[in-house]
């Protein structure tokens, strides 16, 4: 899958359909794979979650409103339903299930197109936004906030939950200067009472794993007797 590419899964049993859907889809710029049951569907699923998910609801083996049940229980990204069914009842029972958009065949392409457009453009801007809440970078310098992980150029540092601890805390406060009994009285909960030993030991482990004397746009910089700072060079 090329690097950034939004995927979209269309499942759809009638295969001209299917084809001319994917083909503009594609020349749009996303990578496209389709199924045309339930059976595929899932298949596929297992695998990769996609960007966008277009469904129709009448399938050989099921119903698209179950696919899309199935799809909720993992992820919210966007769904749309496609269908020869115009009753409201099911346009209604559909966006219940958690569909964001409904087509009733025959529908026009350059509306398909264009909610398509706006659906994955919502999506990766929410996953943008939650990605910052979650993920830091700095350079080559990667901190996972719920796995409390540190990695540099992609290669797990290795840290223990402190260490991390510690690196969170001056990446956060990058470019600030901050004591050694901040730091400590931050990670460890107590007061220092004038001890930097156990700061220091962990700055130097921090330093080393993170390879910093050989980091190309970051470092851990001590002044003495004042404290640590955490830097990028742009």
């Amino acid at each position: 899958m090329e690097q950034n590419r939004p995927v979209i899964l269309m499942v759809e049993d009638e295969d001209a359909v299917l084809q001319i859907n994917a083909r503009m889809m594609r020349r749009r710029g996303y990578e496209v794979r389709t199924a045309g049951t339930c059976r595929e569907a899932r298949e596929l699923l297992v695998s990769d979650l996609p960007d966008l998910l277009i469904l129709d609801i009448m399938l050989p083996d099921g119903s698209g409103f179950e696919l899309c049940d199935q799809f909720r229980r993992v992820c919210n990204h966007p769904v749309i339903f496609l269908t020869g069914k115009s009753e409201t009842g099911d346009k209604v029972e559909g966006l219940g299930r958690g569909g964001d958009y409904y087509l009733t065949k025959p529908y026009d392409m350059d509306e398909l197109l264009a909610v398509a457009d706006r659906l994955i453009q919502r999506h990766l801007q929410t996953a943008a936004r939650q990605e910052q809440l979650t993920v830091i970078r700095r350079g080559a310098l990667t901190l996972d906030i719920p796995r409390a992980r540190a990695a540099v150029d992609g290669k797990d540092a290795a840290l223990t939950a402190k260490e991390f601890a510690l690196l969170l805390l001056l990446v956060q406060n990058e470019e600030r200067e901050l004591s050694p009994q901040k730091l400590y009285e931050t990670v460890w909960g107590t007061s220092a009472e004038n001890d930097t030993r156990t700061v220091r030991f962990h700055i130097a482990n921090l330093r080393r794993k993170l390879q910093a004397d050989d980091a190309r746009d970051f470092d851990i910089v001590s002044s003495y007797g004042k404290g640590y700072l955490f830097t990028t060079f742009r």
